[in-house]
């Protein structure tokens, strides 16, 4: 499920539509979409990586890359430009680059909707309305997927602000501090700010599972909050939704801070610099398309570097006592 792109199966057409407003102007974002060094990172649903082989955007000219599926499952593309109107519209044939091949008509259309904003829509042409059903169910998530990385993508392209990082180096290997970031047992024990115990903490780790947690602080105060794992390379990467939760696990607005982003992307990445320390590189992308979220998130990136430092302190205490 995503809070900001949309998808639409319009009644006797054979198309699949997926649209998103983006916070970034078009010409950055088709610049994004046709740059083979941008491109590869926000190409395709979630957990898919991309290698490109060949990149020529002008008509008839072919992009062949090949998408590498969670699974370690390879999958060649092949898209040929039929029409282009740079930075409006583009509309593509798109197959497997052999015979036989499952094959489709590819259009993306932005739109300039103003103050810097964007609205990108992916649509997917097919054959007839019973072949678009047939893949309806996994080519709409997908398209869906796919708007909402490139969105996260461009947003701090746009302004660097749209992204908080930090980094810390611990005394332990990569598949240690991966499993303390990942085990539900491990981080019960530290993911939490000071002054805080967790109450819950429950998790289904896998790409779409979710971290629902608890906090209570010792006044008695309860917070709570939800994480949707959109990737997950074991030992070197995590990538989430993240967001304030109620006991339920539903959605819901910062208890203290109303105009507190309702969503962010976090991604974790793990780097071995020795068999006995690894770097850790947190960043936080806020990619919604709300101005006042977006101030607040821009106002509060001193707040957030004192509280990712107590969090990480707490990591680091706990790792010393657990290695």
């Amino acid at each position: 499920m995503s809070l900001y792109a949309t998808a639409q199966l319009p009644a006797g057409e054979p198309h699949i539509v997926v649209t998103r407003v983006m916070v970034a102007p078009r010409a950055l974002i088709w610049s994004v979409l046709t740059t083979p060094e941008h491109v590869k990172h926000c190409w395709g649903p979630d957990g898919f990586t991309n290698t490109i082989t060949q990149m020529d955007v002008r008509q008839n000219g072919q992009w062949l890359f090949t998408m590498h599926g969670p699974d370690g499952t390879n999958y060649p593309n092949r898209i040929v430009y039929r029409d282009l109107d740079p930075p409006r519209f583009m509309r593509y044939n798109h197959d497997t680059g052999s015979d036989g091949g499952l094959g489709f008509i590819g259009e993306i259309g932005l739109t300039d909707m103003g103050s810097d904003k964007t609205k990108v829509e992916l649509r997917v042409i097919l054959d007839s309305v019973a072949q678009r059903d047939g893949i309806a169910g996994y080519a709409t998530e997908g398209g869906i997927q796919n708007l909402d990385r490139l969105a996260a993508f461009v947003a701090p392209m746009a302004n660097r602000k749209n992204r908080f990082e930090i980094e810390r180096r611990f005394p332990v290997s990569q598949v240690r501090l991966f499993r303390a970031l990942s085990d539900v047992g491990d981080m019960k024990q530290w993911f939490a700010p000071q002054g805080m115990k967790v109450i819950k903490s429950e998790q289904d780790l896998k790409p779409g599972g979710i971290y629902h947690y608890g906090l209570m602080s010792e006044q008695g105060h309860e917070m709570w909050g939800k994480v949707t794992y959109k990737e997950i390379t074991r030992n070197s990467r995590l990538v989430y939704r993240q967001s304030f939760s109620d006991r339920d696990g539903g959605l819901a607005r910062h208890p203290m801070a109303p105009t507190w982003p309702l969503e962010m992307l976090t991604v974790m990445e793990l780097t071995a610099e020795s068999e006995t320390q690894t770097r850790l590189k947190i960043r936080w992308i806020y990619s919604g398309i709300d101005e006042t979220e977006a101030q607040t998130f821009h106002a509060a990136h001193d707040g957030m570097r004192d509280g990712w430092t107590g969090t990480l302190d707490g990591l680091a205490v706990f790792l010393a006592a657990n290695a």
